[in-house]
């Protein structure tokens, strides 16, 4: 008996075979496939800069038996024309199944975050404050897919240089303390390229950039351990929200000191280490005005996305405290009186809106105080 069934088994596994060659994989999926493909219209802008080509290659679909689908628009954008339109959407898969959506975006003259947050990305915010406030943003941001700090597939470096190009040179980065354009090919490498050298003051140096944590990564103890697994690669030591393509010298200064205004009539030793950046006091880096606000804002963002949970190794907290210990492992930072300050005399820049939208490409988080700046005043207050 058991004979009879294993090759009775076994020829309808031939028929089987044998019909699904036959009839073939596609009219096989047709006939499973009852469900149309889906378009995540959240995930799509609201908002759109006028003038601005829209970029159709982030309107996707999924399917769920093969992962095949296409998307057919009925018309395009008109992006030279302000005010609302929409166009409709179908998603279709293989076995004919379809999906009708109506989009519709907003094309507007100003430029600022509110362009690229997605739908309902901050619905749950509404009407709070204080840590209340705080806690809430840190649900929305945190969870972000990570990158290394080096490798061979997508990591930092490869972002950074999208994040920091150059918009009037494809092949460069803006250099964050210096506001230099400078070779994408001249990071910090052994053996730097020729073209990485500049004559300065007569002298020719060998110009290089880095990887600049604003929140320095020894202020809290995350930066890589000798000898560690690669878990020690991730978290707030490659959170690109707060890492800049910065001058390799300019880097070394800023080294961990306590960001705060160098300028007042009860600082001293100041020192003027060029493009308006200075040191000063025991301890203290006060960076050129271009990037005050851009500082301000990445800080705020570090201490409200890395509260202590698991996964984050360490619990980050802003203070008007400065601590003039450079090898403090304290996880503070400021001067926060400084950093309010800054964040309103250097509002949030058209650079800054297309770098927060890069990194949420690749780490589907945002930095909510580019996106929403007056966020800060409602957690830390304002400035005196």
């Amino acid at each position: 008996m058991k004979k009879k069934i294993s090759v009775l088994g076994f020829v309808l596994i031939i028929i089987g075979f044998g019909i699904y060659y036959l009839i073939g994989p596609e009219r096989i999926n047709s006939i499973l496939d009852q469900q149309a493909p889906v378009i995540n219209i959240d995930e799509l802008p609201s908002f759109y800069r006028l003038g601005t080509d829209f970029d159709y290659s982030i309107i996707k679909c999924e399917d769920n038996i093969d992962k095949t689908c296409t998307v057919e628009r009925s018309s395009d954008f008109n992006i030279n024309l302000e005010g609302l339109q929409t166009i409709t959407l179908t998603a279709i898969d293989n076995a004919g199944n379809k999906a009708v959506y109506s989009y519709t975006i907003e094309i507007v003259e100003s430029f600022d975050g509110s362009m690229f947050i997605p739908k309902g990305y901050y619905d749950s915010i509404e009407g709070l404050q204080g840590e209340e406030l705080k806690s809430k943003l840190n649900d929305i941001i945190t969870g972000h897919i990570e990158f290394p700090y080096t490798d061979d597939e997508t990591d930092v470096w490869d972002i950074l240089k999208e994040a920091d190009e150059d918009p009037d040179n494809p092949n460069n980065v803006i250099l964050f303390y210096t506001g230099l354009s400078w070779y994408k090919d001249c990071q910090d490498t052994t053996y730097p390229p020729d073209f990485c050298e500049m004559k300065i003051e007569s002298e020719v140096e060998i110009i290089e950039w880095n990887r600049e944590h604003i929140w320095s990564k020894s202020r809290g103890d995350f930066e890589i351990k000798e000898g560690t697994t690669s878990v020690l690669d991730m978290g707030a030591h490659t959170d690109l929200h707060h890492l800049v393509a910065a001058e390799r010298t300019m880097n070394s200064i800023k080294n961990n000191r306590m960001f705060e205004d160098c300028n007042s009539e009860t600082d001293q030793n100041v020192t003027d280490v060029g493009y308006g950046n200075y040191t000063c006091n025991e301890w203290s880096f006060e960076p050129r005005d271009e990037v005050k606000g851009d500082v301000a804002r990445m800080l705020f963002y570090m201490a409200v996305r890395y509260e202590g949970e698991e996964g984050d190794m360490v619990d980050l907290e802003l203070t008007n405290d400065l601590i003039v210990d450079k090898s403090s492992k304290l996880p503070f930072y400021g001067y926060l009186e400084d950093l309010l300050k800054w964040h309103i005399q250097d509002p949030v820049s058209e650079k800054e809106v297309l770098r927060n939208q890069v990194i949420y490409s690749y780490q589907r988080n945002r930095n909510p105080f580019i996106d929403r700046p007056e966020l800060v005043e409602l957690i830390w207050g304002s400035s005196n």
